[in-house]
């Protein structure tokens, strides 16, 4: 397939709208493939290690922050408790404020002392999909989060937006946009909205305040959503509940225009598909020494459905914070006889957004302990200072290969490849691909990052509630 880069709103001609149950899969582009906005062809193998660590760092620590605040009441999506940022040198804590400090500017663009939620990190993000909005249909190049619910784009006017390289969507010359007024079912779905009773009907606006300053500021809509599909076909849903932003600054990037929710709330996109879709969708994560070579895979509905002999299924965990897909950890296998278990109520979260896996800082320290006594090579520092564990690779035999590591999720017995668990960080050091989860929080929650998910089609059947691992050469999925 050729490499050329995605713009967003190019148009599309033809597509079919789909009612019942279908099957489909789209391309899901790792921000350094040619085909993303974000690829630099002058980065060097330094530079993306960096540049993903850094990424991963901050929306593990954001995620864990949202996780335990919801766990134990922090944000009860019940109450109209108000968050905001602490100064900049506290970029992961929360303050509550007043209505006074809500930044919603006008009633033409968004209401006074609006309720604020809290999300992730802006641009903590790997993988990105293309989606098609509005009648004509605009392509909109788009963050795809596992961590999120809500679909946004930006819209004009907007008073505050992130300059960003595709023009705005206007949903004035889409004849599919209609805005979702409030005390409807839909308004209510979102945790925190408020209402515009300057227009008739009033408008149910939202604002998410993510955990890096950014803010999102917007009213809910419905809008026509469709795919262009691995197969060439085109698929169509009408009446998406999306969010039309007309307030978005701070780390967004300008390549991007928008996020689609891939999450397990009521307005992701998985949930409100639905039945359409039976309720599933599935990922298979090309390997990172392929990212820029091609795609992954994104599927929905019967594409989605993972079979065969070596499928592990386990339940999620029923926890408060819907949005994120939880398992437990309950023990870890290094090669075929060192196990370190059981782990006593270990939470983790099955993030595609996240580069590494987090484990508790009691557990990573007995892993490399183990590591350490099975892998027969020199240890060395990791000169970056950015992994826990590295390996001098210099005197190494040819044949020489790095031992699987196996995490028991439940039900879910998974086998971790060395290319799962180990990261290659030049042509004589190779660094486990893990960290500590406890520089922001001691709550044992552990983060499956998307390093560890490469070549794995992994299942969400959100209906029954079961996540299915398969081995899987996604380059060929």
């Amino acid at each position: 397939m050729a490499s050329t880069t995605l713009f967003p709103f190019l148009s599309i001609v033809s597509l079919t709208v789909l009612a019942s149950a279908v099957g489909f899969s789209v391309e899901l582009i790792h921000r350094d493939h040619p085909k993303s906005p974000f690829y630099n062809p002058t980065f060097s193998l330094s530079d993306r290690i960096q540049a993903e660590v850094q990424r991963s760092h901050a929306r593990a620590a954001a995620l864990r922050r949202i996780f335990f605040s919801q766990l134990h009441g922090g944000m009860s999506s019940t109450t109209n408790t108000k968050y905001s940022m602490l100064p900049a040198d506290s970029p992961f804590s929360l303050a509550l404020v007043s209505p006074s400090d809500s930044p919603f500017t006008s009633p033409s663009s968004a209401p006074p002392n609006a309720p604020i939620e809290t999300y992730v990190i802006a641009n903590s993000f790997d993988y990105l999909v293309s989606i098609h909005l509005g009648t004509p249909t605009r392509e909109i190049i788009a963050i795809a989060d596992t961590g999120s619910d809500l679909i946004w784009v930006t819209c004009e006017p907007c008073s505050d937006c992130y300059k960003q390289d595709a023009p705005l969507f206007n949903p004035a010359t889409s004849s599919s946009y209609a805005n979702i007024p409030c005390g409807t079912e839909k308004c209510n779905q979102l945790p925190f909205t408020q209402c515009d009773n300057s227009t008739s009907p009033s408008k149910c606006f939202y604002q998410y305040r993510y955990f890096d300053g950014s803010q999102t500021i917007g009213n809910l809509a419905q809008e026509t959503v469709a795919f262009n599909t691995t197969d060439g076909n085109n698929v169509e849903f009408p009446m998406v509940t999306v969010g039309c932003s007309h307030v978005a600054n701070g780390t967004f990037e300008r390549q991007t225009a928008g996020l689609i929710g891939l999450g397990a709330g009521p307005l992701s996109l998985v949930s409100q598909l639905g039945s359409s879709i039976e309720h599933r969708f599935s990922y298979c994560l090309v390997p990172y020494d392929s990212t820029n070579i091609t795609t992954s895979r994104l599927s929905f509905g019967s594409d989605a459905i993972i079979s065969g002999d070596d499928v592990e299924t386990t339940t999620m965990v029923d926890i408060d914070r819907e949005t994120f897909y939880t398992v437990t950890l309950d023990s870890i296998t290094v090669g075929k006889n060192s196990t370190l278990g059981p782990i006593n109520r270990s939470y983790m979260i099955v993030d595609s957004g996240t580069t590494l896996t987090y484990l508790d800082s009691t557990v990573l320290e007995s892993l490399m302990e183990l590591l350490v006594k099975t892998i027969r090579l020199p240890h060395v520092e990791d000169s970056e200072k950015v992994f826990p564990l590295c390996f001098d690779e210099s005197n190494a035999e040819p044949d020489f290969l790095y031992p699987d590591i196996t995490l028991q999720l439940g039900k879910a017995i998974v086998t971790l490849k060395p290319y799962n668990a180990f990261r290659k960080i030049n042509d004589k050091v190779t660094c486990l691909a893990m960290a500590s989860n406890n520089n922001i929080s001691s709550d044992n929650l552990s983060i499956l990052g998307n390093i560890a998910q490469q070549n794995f089609h992994i299942g969400f059947d959100l209906a029954a509630r079961k996540i299915s691992f398969a081995p899987a050469d996604c380059t060929k999925y």
